[in-house]
């Protein structure tokens, strides 16, 4: 998703792009069991959908970005959320199996 991001500028209708970043984002959410993880795909398709739009992207303009730009930043950064809520999964879950482990050497 952020190469799509990057590789793509958007504030005008991209069909193709919107399809692509929604495919990746419904993947995604369908391999994770998360609801924080999926409420940030969540805002990233309504991003994209504004980005990927002939005028979506125009309500996000403010004096020093365009719109666009506005929306590519904050997809990005929705992105990096996402990938650190990941992290934080994973290292619970690498902790939770070396407390069992732990527990199972302890009953032997």
């Amino acid at each position: 998703m952020r190469d799509l991001i990057i590789h793509h500028r958007g504030g005008s209708r991209n069909e193709q792009a919107l399809r692509k970043l929604w495919g990746l984002s419904r993947k995604s959410a369908a391999a994770i069991d998360d609801s924080d993880c999926k409420r940030l795909l969540s805002a990233i398709d309504g991003y994209g959908a504004d980005l990927f739009s002939e005028s979506g992207h125009l309500k996000w303009a403010q004096a020093q970005i365009s719109g666009a730009d506005f929306l590519r930043l904050q997809i990005l950064r929705e992105l990096d959320a996402f990938h650190a809520r990941l992290f934080q999964l994973e290292v619970a879950r690498n902790a939770a199996a070396r407390r069992a482990a732990k527990n199972a050497a302890f009953k032997m």
